[in-house]
């Protein structure tokens, strides 16, 4: 009897423990399964490069090519696992949406983002996506005012130049120029601005894209790209993932990749330019 007074004793001290917590602590659980609990998915997207990304100047609603695929990405873990997965786009400026990956703040970025070697270091660079064909491929140079003739990386010597903060063209620049022999590179906040700073003569050069300079150069005639040319070979974009989220990263370069199957980027990106145009937004791309 006592054995079994003490057998039931012993049971109930159990009980008590696991109720005060004292069993085994649960499994912390992964990202995708907090996003699939949401049931939404954050990305950081800077809405100031159509038809990449911009926005409705009415419904201030952001659109474009990289709003299309970032909803493919929420579309496809939604039909994966079985559940509604939403997209939740936090707007910031270029450099804030990567800061924001860093930290943990959304669940990753995407802006046309080209996979660097400085942002493989710090990023899970996921996809790619958005390959463009090499009939429509752009190249990255220089936009000048007219006369002044850059040819090769020794002719920016003593030239001062703008580029976006933490861009590829920002990299190529500090790459392939002649740097220590230039004044410090102004930071710009978009296309525009420094296409402005080039018109008054703030800088000498904006370091660009060419096909993100077609428009500036309609509207301002007097500026016009130089014969230089980067080089560099462009492999489509990635989207940004935090380097810790592993299982995130290969999850949405699974979508980004499964979405070269159902979506055409150089349809996708002629559709955008032409409703980025309807809304009187400059396409810079």
């Amino acid at each position: 009897m006592k054995k079994l007074i003490a057998l039931i004793l012993a049971m109930v001290m159990s009980i008590s423990m696991v109720a005060c917590g004292g069993g085994e602590e649960e499994t912390p659980k992964s990202t995708i399964d907090k996003i699939l609990d949401k049931g939404y998915i954050t990305v950081a997207i800077s809405p100031d490069f159509a038809p990449s990304e911009f926005k409705d100047p009415i419904s201030g609603e952001v659109l474009g090519t990289d709003v299309e695929y970032a909803k493919y990405v929420a579309q496809y873990i939604s039909e994966k696992y079985g559940k509604t997965v939403e997209l939740k786009i936090e707007e910031m400026d270029f450099k804030s949406c990567q800061a924001a990956v860093a930290t943990g703040t959304v669940d990753f970025s995407v802006n046309g983002y080209a996979a660097t070697a400085e942002r493989q270091e710090n990023y899970i660079c996921a996809g790619p996506y958005a390959v463009v064909s090499a009939e429509n491929d752009t190249y990255h140079g220089a936009l000048v005012k007219k006369g002044l003739k850059i040819e090769t990386a020794e002719d920016f010597k003593g030239l001062k130049i703008g580029a976006q903060q933490a861009s590829l063209q920002y990299n190529l620049a500090m790459e392939q120029l002649p740097i220590d022999e230039m004044p410090e590179i102004e930071l710009i906040t978009t296309l525009p601005l420094g296409a402005i700073q080039v018109a008054t003569d703030k800088i000498d050069a904006l370091i660009t894209d060419s096909g993100a300079a077609e428009s500036i150069i309609h509207n301002n005639p007097e500026l016009e790209m130089a014969a230089f040319k980067f080089e560099y070979s462009s492999e489509g974009n990635v989207a940004l993932v935090n380097l810790n989220e592993t299982e995130l990263g290969a999850l949405i370069t699974e979508a980004l990749v499964a979405s070269g199957d159902v979506m055409d980027y150089d349809t996708l990106r002629n559709e955008m330019a032409q409703k980025a145009i309807e809304m009187g937004v400059e396409v810079l791309g």
